[in-house]
């Protein structure tokens, strides 16, 4: 069963109150009422209602008139790791390639219009932009993203590139949609992804697909360095090989997991 917004079934109250939890970035880590209410779109009164009930569960505190949130809010996102698993399906895989090449390793999977980190190993030599477990990040400026909206059915690529042209994060990013659409032709050729400068300067990455036992794309497995550690034509010589092993050992373990690839195929592109 599909629920939209126009539905009977839809709880506006719910989420308007999800709405007002993911206000809450590094950047805007403590918010006024009036602040939470221009980031959300919402009326003064109902983010206000929203903050007082999300307060008294425990998910919110305030000092003074600032509210922030408070670490309750972790076990929303913990009750899907642990319920999935996913630490015991990748991490494993993950860190034999930190291990190997001292990059960092990520597996993701689309949500909407952007990648969901899943799982992550990071480098202790990476100095640059450092992503977490849950952390959201545009599918057209990153490895796994490319890889995700390259095997995307046609339909849904076209619903995607039309929401464009994208946010430029560099000169190198592909903004213009027909930019990303042959860039996208290239990953679905040579079966992965490379990417360099796309989301901050200095970063190359590469990433391949993790598929269900049917072949179905189903989330990204990437390593990814900075340019003084690496160049690219090594990157993709000596990495991609080993991550398609990796997301072959991740796709079997996923075969054990049948929960988590029902909720990793519950997400994607919405139309």
């Amino acid at each position: 069963m599909t629920v939209n917004e126009e539905s009977p079934e839809f709880i506006t109250a719910l989420a308007r109150g999800l709405q007002v939890i993911q206000a809450f970035t590094a950047e805007q880590a403590e918010m006024t009422l009036s602040e939470v209410a221009a980031s959300t779109g919402l009326s003064p009164g109902t983010a206000r209602r929203c903050l007082l009930t999300l307060q008294a569960l425990g998910f919110v505190g305030s000092v003074g008139r600032r509210f922030v949130l408070r670490p309750k809010i972790l076990s929303l996102g913990s009750a899907f790791l642990t319920s999935m698993d996913i630490k015991g399906v990748a991490q494993p895989y993950l860190q034999d390639l930190v291990d190997e090449f001292h990059d960092s390793a990520s597996l993701a999977v689309l949500d909407d219009f952007d990648v969901i980190y899943v799982a992550l190993v990071a480098s202790a030599k990476k100095k640059g932009f450092r992503a977490a477990v849950g952390y959201h990040t545009p599918a057209y400026a990153t490895s796994v993203g490319h890889v995700l909206l390259a095997n995307l059915p046609a339909a849904q690529l076209q619903t995607y590139l039309a929401k464009g042209p994208f946010l430029k994060y560099t000169p190198k990013t592909y903004g213009d949609p027909k930019a990303l659409a042959a860039a996208l032709d290239a990953v679905r050729l040579q079966g992965f992804a490379k990417i360099e400068d796309q989301f901050e300067y200095g970063v190359l990455a590469v990433a391949v697909p993790v598929t269900d036992s049917q072949g179905h794309v189903i989330a990204a497995v990437n390593c990814s360095s900075e340019d003084g550690m690496v160049d690219m034509d090594t990157l993709v010589r000596t990495r991609v090989p080993r991550l398609r092993e990796t997301a072959r050992l991740i796709s079997r373990a996923l075969e054990r997991r049948p929960a988590l690839i029902h909720s990793i195929l519950s997400s994607g592109i919405q139309k």
